[in-house]
């Protein structure tokens, strides 16, 4: 038990002990036009990350994002930065990334942000243009306010590509990629014609413009089969340069700053570099990257690639060499964390599962699961044996610590899992609300009945005295009705899971649910359980078993995900939540909660589990991305 005194008292902070593994995936780059404030940013499904020393280290950006799924991000000449999401979302930025500001996007044109462009001009224009996948155009025209249709007279609404002449001085100059082909504006996207380059059987994803071009006129575009055209007068006529550069999709392009001279020009041609010193007449292959090449941005002394599950690479000889920039970036799909002893799992959907035992210091993946991915829940007990449970194709146990997997129970849809502490029985449950269960440690399971058919069960907790009192707890996902609004739910069982009652539920459109029965209590501890859903901690009234209470965590109404009670919840034990903006803790049974943070930097977290050692309690925190914190408890 950790008394309020000795919470105080308590002068540590939390330190970082590095990523679960560095990189994942980066969908955009965008590199700072301002040589005396260097930048790079890196667009992530985890957010921006930023780095200010050549990518040496890399810092997350999550200030004033709705949402951490990003697709794109693209810097404006005077340092104003712009990213889209996944969602359709919109964003700015006029600090250098550090917070950003939702723009205003129409509700019909919300689709995945496939590119954004600034205007050449924006320091007196405040233009800038997002290309979306099914919404069409859009652009703005007061730095990222407020978003409109700029559309009228495109081939369609898949837009796929932008790029523009470097001078806006005399002609705005915007050319667009479609599913029907390549389009030009003269008049800054306020209306479009066709060019020649149209394509029926090939989609061009990739567009270039000289950085000559009111001088040389020369404009490229690349295709999904590898393909590159090049039209030499401003994109009224097309001829096809090569029929493919290398064996894969063109995914992107870049034209040196001194390509009017040099005619030097690199691509990303699926996972392979490639170069051409004569305008594209010819190319060689430079390097081959450990992951497809998604994006590529550079200038005089460094080029950046974006890879698939990689991270950021970067080149200072303009692509014939590349060296990982990207170590300390954490942009994995880690979900969630799971300590016994000294030894730490952590699991995510396509990262498979991955396991310290040093208590974070090194981390190393476990084998074998890979053919299994996606990854959808963990549990182990105290003999040491693990289950991992496949979205596709089931249950599979290990019983040397991870190193082997045997396949044990073919069933799609597992989503929740749960061992009981000291004996053989186990649960599981999926997407549909059907229950099973084991006996003999995970070697053979059968169906029971389930009190929750056609819910989504998304947890399951056992007692840590199950042996004496039977316990479970579950928690399911409702959809909405006609007349009800979708909720989570809470059931008990107090037989092995032979029968159950509901004895609480919450209206969230929340698809998650993190139940937490009270470490270091055995005597009663299911009676004193918490739980996380949205915003919310919900927990029982102390004299009241069945009337629950809830609370926001964070005041701002930021996403609860995970909670650990430590101790007696009413009778001094102490709360820790992770949250979308950092790690909480209530000291007087989850009715206020307030920040503890001291010493993070990070800003989003998704999984806190506590470890004992020695006579202390340790937290471990898993920030979205996949980076670790450590704080030790008095």
């Amino acid at each position: 038990m950790i008394s309020e005194d000795a919470l105080k008292q308590n002068a540590k902070t939390w330190e970082r002990l590095g990523p679960i593994s560095g990189g994942g995936t980066v969908f955009g780059l965008a590199i700072s036009p301002d040589p005396e404030l260097p930048r790079y940013w890196a667009a992530t499904g985890c957010g921006i990350f930023i780095s200010r020393d050549a990518g040496a280290s890399w810092s997350q950006s999550l200030n004033g994002l709705t949402t951490p799924l990003l697709s794109t991000v693209a810097v404006a000449p005077n340092g104003a930065l712009f990213a889209g999401a996944l969602g359709g979302g919109l964003f700015a930025s006029f600090d250098w990334g550090r917070t950003f500001q939702p723009g205003l996007v129409p509700a019909e044109a919300k689709a995945t942000v496939t590119a954004i462009l600034a205007s050449p001009s924006f320091r007196t224009d405040g233009a800038a243009f997002a290309a979306t996948d099914g919404g069409g155009l859009l652009v703005t025209r007061n730095s990222g306010k407020s978003w409109e249709d700029s559309s009228f007279g495109l081939g369609g609404p898949n837009v796929l590509a932008l790029a523009a002449s470097p001078d806006w001085s005399q002609r705005e100059t915007l050319f667009a990629a479609t599913l029907e082909g390549v389009f030009i504006s003269s008049n800054g996207g306020r209306a479009w014609r066709e060019t020649e380059l149209l394509t029926d059987d090939d989609v061009v994803d990739v567009l270039a413009v000289s950085p000559a071009f009111e001088r040389d006129r020369t404009v490229y575009a690349g295709t999904e089969s590898g393909a590159l055209y090049r039209s030499k007068n401003g994109g009224r006529t097309w001829d096809l340069q090569q029929s493919a550069i290398g064996p894969g999709p063109l995914n992107c392009l870049w034209l040196a700053p001194d390509y009017a001279e040099s005619g030097y020009m690199v691509a990303g041609v699926a996972s392979r570099i490639y170069i051409s010193g004569d305008r594209g007449e010819s190319w060689r292959a430079a390097a081959d990257l450990p992951g497809p090449v998604l994006t590529m941005s550079g200038n005089d002394s460094a080029l950046l690639a974006g890879l698939h599950d990689a991270g950021v690479w970067k080149s200072s000889d303009r692509g014939e060499s590349w060296i990982r920039a990207s170590d300390d970036l954490a942009a994995r799909g880690f979900a969630r964390l799971v300590s016994t002893g000294s030894t730490l799992y952590a699991i995510g959907p396509q990262e498979g599962l991955w396991v310290s035992q040093d208590v974070g210091k090194t981390w190393r993946i476990l084998p074998g699961l890979t053919p299994y991915i996606p990854l959808t829940a963990i549990s182990l007990n105290a003999s040491a044996t693990l289950l991992v449970a496949s979205q596709s194709s089931g249950i599979l146990c290990a019983s040397d610590g991870g190193n082997s997997w045997e396949f044990v129970f073919s069933e799609p849809g597992i989503q929740a899992l749960a061992l009981a502490p000291n004996d053989q029985s186990g649960w599981a449950g999926t997407a549909e609300g059907r229950l099973f269960t084991t006996q003999d440690g995970g070697a053979i399971w059968s169906e029971v009945t389930s009190p929750c058919k056609g819910e989504e069960i998304l947890s399951i907790v056992v007692s840590p005295a199950y042996a004496r009192d039977h316990t479970l707890l579950m928690g399911t996902a409702v959809p909405a009705t006609a007349t009800k609004q979708a909720r989570v739910a809470l059931w008990r069982s107090s037989d092995g899971g032979a029968n159950w009652r509901q004895v609480t539920s919450q209206v969230t459109e929340a698809r998650w649910i993190d139940i937490s029965m009270p470490v270091g209590v055995t005597g009663n501890a299911a009676d004193q359980a918490v739980m996380v859903t949205g915003a919310y901690c919900l927990r029982p009234l102390r004299q009241l078993k069945d009337v629950w209470i809830n609370t926001r965590v964070d005041p701002q109404g930021a996403n609860a995900l995970s909670v650990i009670a430590l101790g007696e919840v009413d009778r001094g034990g102490t709360l820790f939540a992770a949250t979308g903006t950092g790690v909480y803790r209530s000291i007087d049974a989850g009715r206020t909660w307030q920040p503890f943070m001291e010493g993070m930097d990070a800003g989003s977290f998704i999984s806190i589990v506590a470890v004992r050692e020695g006579d202390l309690d340790a937290l471990y925190a898993l920030s979205l991305g996949g980076s670790l914190w450590k704080r030790d408890l008095a």
